[in-house]
């Protein structure tokens, strides 16, 4: 039962937020952060976590098929884009090798490697 009334609530909050001209995963987003800060006061049953959690990871599986679906490549070859993403990646991977190397004493090549991977 428990089930159906998170689906449902989910699903009219979608619709809610449809109609101030959002897009219904902001509603569908918002109804799934109150029911996982509601829930522990609401006592809910045990197998909610469960449930729970296999229709979060379904939640995000769609949210990157449909932005993958409305991405186009050439906005990805944007000079802003691709700038972006290349200082991004290279300051990431500065900070994660800088850190793993004095932090947790691994040597350069290690430490290096782990921050690209990090990034």
């Amino acid at each position: 039962m428990f089930e159906v009334i998170s689906l449902s609530f989910a699903f009219f909050f979608g619709l809610a937020v449809r109609q101030i001209g959002l897009p219904p995963l902001v509603g569908f987003l918002a109804a799934g952060f109150a029911i996982h800060a509601v829930g522990p006061t609401l006592g809910l049953p045990d197998e909610a976590d469960a449930f729970l959690d296999h229709v979060s990871h379904l939640g995000v599986l769609l949210l990157l098929f449909t932005v993958g679906l409305k991405l186009k490549l050439g906005q990805l070859a944007q000079p802003q884009v691709l700038g972006g993403a290349l200082v991004h990646s290279g300051v990431s991977t500065a900070l994660y090798s800088c850190g793993l190397h004095f932090f947790l004493g691994l040597d350069w090549s290690t430490a290096l490697l782990l921050g690209v991977v990090l990034s």
